[in-house]
């Protein structure tokens, strides 16, 4: 599982300590902070490089995961 949050987000603590209980409970979690972001920064998308480089981030993420190749391969 991945889970991104703005590292202004009201919501950090519980972002945080979701990621802490899965990982207790053996789930692989992948957990970034997206720096100077509030919540909902995916709306920036196309305006913001650090919120185009996580949406990029999750891309290449869920691509593995479905056994895709990554788009810079090609």
């Amino acid at each position: 599982m991945k889970i991104y949050y703005g590292d202004h987000e009201v919501l950090a603590g519980d972002a945080i300590a979701f990621a802490e209980r899965a990982t207790a409970a053996g789930v692989d979690v992948g957990l970034h902070a997206v720096p100077e972001m509030q919540h909902s920064f995916i709306f920036l998308a196309g305006r913001v490089p650090e919120v185009n480089e996580a949406i990029q981030e999750m891309g290449r993420w869920l691509r593995s995961k479905l056994g895709l190749p990554d788009l810079a391969e090609h």
